[in-house]
């Protein structure tokens, strides 16, 4: 029997829980209220009171995209609990200000689990804790730590990868104006080579030569890569790289190892344009201005449109919070999670009851700049195994350009066909160099693909209507019986199999991974709510025929007049949600020196708002061979901004 020597231990434990809460509410350290007596400390010891560090949790931390993508088990007291002391064990490292503290990479794995469920009580404690200036010390003083061993070059390891992209989420408007010119400069340095050498940093979960996955539908499992002298093997497969950790309900959950080459685009292009461009004073006021000068037929930027590339921005920083009538901020980083946690093995399916590219995604007018090295530049770099020591913008004669593009969306629906891939049939090359679409692209309307003397029809997604979905034509859900599709837990069948006489889409069940889609779930079921029975889980969905994506645009007339008029058709990766397009000029005139020619741009729509990668000028080049290639960045414009 305990001796009480506190009033507190007879009041009764919910009372007593809900002054604890308080406490934590104002601050207050458990520590000390631990120590006051054996009783207290029983009552309110981790192994006998998972419930109350669960309400603790639940009023310190963000919880919703935990349920969301995980479902509503995670929310059981002990994984709460199990949570809580993950995420504080990592805050107080944080807070020891030490970056070559043996914890650090656990921390930044909680960090990064943070900000990608932060809906603004995760940014909060984090930014507290100092983690803004803590991963920024990180990135000078540990980037190329044992670079020695990579001939100079930084390793993409999984704690420089998980820095570069924790740097990324705490960038704000402000701190990046407050910071001198001098250190932007140090970063933009420190992170260039991850930017512009993708034949060292892959820039994709699976190399974009790929539009049919896992690889094992097509390749027989043979990765056919060239041998680059200077740098090793390309394209460049990531295999396998993940870090499995005890997640919530999932003891053994893997995540994939973020790409560095992705959030160094977003750090690099977030602190180029900090600074405004120049306006050149010879140019011409607006475009009525040039037409009156006599310049009216021109392609050329006025001052005007000058002015316009300084009001948006290249790349949008990730939101602290959200208001009512917009996305939370950890609902649009869900599909970059899921592409963590789904796209690991490009031997292995990823999950088909998870989104990796939302609908709509692409759609609607986006600016940002693409990179362009000079060629001599380009072959330097391949030709080099050491990193030079003035590896900089200027000794690389790197030059940025504006971009801009206007996107429609398309959808192969149940029971059309997808247009196939074009390319050598080879089981590699799946034709990117015409963003894996075959010759021949013609739309009215409808968006028609043109193959062997065969039309395959695409019709226009539009999120306030419905598709030409018909539960009975569709095959996927005449083969179910019903278009409501069940993915259970632990299901080992398959409604369907994929193949190519007949691609029934969303009638596939993956049964391997556990993850749930916010837009496409409607109903979550457990066969018990009690904590002791962990039931099943499952998400029901309607089947809507979809079987492939397609993307057309253009740049509109006002700025095809300033930077030239050019088509886009490109295609999404269902696998990853990876993001293809081809650029072509809309008037066959092309010169290289402006920059115009056959560009084929890869990447992904990162948080819902900015769409990163790389461009490469292709042509017929075969995908085995490195050819001149570097970065871009584009966000969307709001309409009528």
């Amino acid at each position: 029997m305990f001796i009480q020597s506190s009033s507190l231990c007879k009041l009764p434990t919910e009372i007593f829980e809900n002054i604890v809460l308080e406490l934590v509410s104002n601050d207050g350290l458990l520590v000390p209220l631990l120590q006051t007596c054996k009783q207290i400390n029983n009552i309110l010891s981790f192994q006998q009171n998972c419930h109350l560090y669960s309400r603790i949790f639940r009023y310190r931390f963000d919880s919703a995209a935990s349920a969301r993508r995980l479902g509503t088990r995670t929310h059981h007291s002990r994984h709460l609990a199990h949570q809580l002391a993950w995420y504080t064990s990592a805050l107080k490292c944080i807070r020891r200000a030490d970056v070559y503290d043996n914890g650090v990479l656990d921390a930044f794995w909680a960090s990064f689990a943070l900000m990608s469920e932060n809906d603004g009580k995760n940014r909060h404690h984090l930014e507290a804790a100092g983690l803004p200036d803590f991963v920024d010390e990180f990135i000078r003083k540990r980037l190329y730590e044992d670079c020695v061993n990579t001939n100079g070059w930084p390793n993409e390891s999984p704690i420089n990868c998980l820095a570069l992209w924790l740097l990324w989420f705490t960038s704000t408007e402000e701190r990046l104006k407050a910071e001198s010119t001098a250190r932007r400069n140090e970063i933009i340095r420190l992170v260039l080579p991850f930017v512009i050498v993708p034949f060292r940093y892959p820039s994709a979960y699976a190399p974009h030569n790929h539009f049919t996955m896992p690889l094992t539908d097509n390749s027989h499992g043979h990765l056919r890569q060239s041998i680059i002298p200077a740098h090793g093997a390309f394209p460049l497969y990531r295999a396998g790289q993940a870090h499995t950790t005890h997640f919530y309900d999932r003891a053994d959950l893997e995540i994939g190892i973020p790409l560095a080459s992705t959030a160094a685009k977003l750090i690099f292009f977030s602190r180029r344009q900090v600074t405004p461009i120049g306006i050149p004073i010879h140019l011409p006021l607006t475009r009525q201005h040039a037409i009156q000068l006599g310049f009216g037929d021109q392609i050329g930027p006025t001052q005007e449109d000058v002015h316009e590339l300084n009001q948006h921005k290249v790349v949008k920083h990730v939101p602290r919070d959200s208001d009512f009538d917009t996305p939370t901020p950890s609902s649009q980083l869900d599909d970059d999670w899921y592409r963590l946690t789904d796209c690991i093995y490009p031997m292995e399916k990823s999950s088909l009851k998870n989104t990796h590219y939302t609908y709509g995604s692409a759609t609607g007018l986006w600016q940002g700049r693409i990179l362009v090295p000079t060629e001599n530049a380009f072959a330097s770099i391949l030709q080099h195994v050491q990193m030079p020591e003035e590896f900089t913008e200027q000794q690389l004669s790197l030059n940025a350009y504006p971009l801009f593009m206007r996107l429609r969306e398309y959808h192969c629906v149940d029971p059309q066909d997808p247009v196939p891939t074009g390319g050598a049939d080879d089981g590699f090359d799946d034709c990117i160099s015409n963003a894996w679409i075959p010759k021949g692209v013609q739309y009215e309307g409808k968006l028609r693909l043109q193959h062997h003397d065969r039309t395959y029809t695409y019709e226009a997604y539009r999120p306030s209507s419905a598709n030409s979905h018909d539960e009975a034509t569709c095959r996927g859900c005449q083969y179910r019986g019903t278009c409501n599709i069940v993915y259970r837990e632990h299901d080992d069948q398959f409604l369907a199999e994929r193949s190519s006489q007949s691609d029934e889409g969303d009638a596939d069940i993956d049964k391997d991974n556990e993850d749930m889609d916010e837009d496409t779930a409607t109903d979550l079921a457990f066969a018990s709510d009690d904590e002791g029975d962990e039931g099943e889980y499952c998400v029901e969905r309607k089947c809507n025929g979809v079987l492939d994506i397609a993307l057309v645009g253009e740049t509109d007339f006002k700025h095809g007049q300033a930077w030239n008029h050019y088509k886009f058709y490109g295609r999404v990766r269902e696998w990853d949600g990876l993001v293809a397009l081809v650029r072509i000029p809309a008037h066959q005139a092309p010169h290289p020196a402006l920059g115009l020619g056959l560009w084929v741009f890869s990447g992904y729509i990162v948080g819902g708002q900015n769409f990163v990668g790389t461009w490469r000028a292709l042509g017929d080049v075969d995908p085995v061979a490195p050819t001149l290639e570097s970065s871009f960045a584009m966000t969307r414009r709001e309409e009528g901004s």
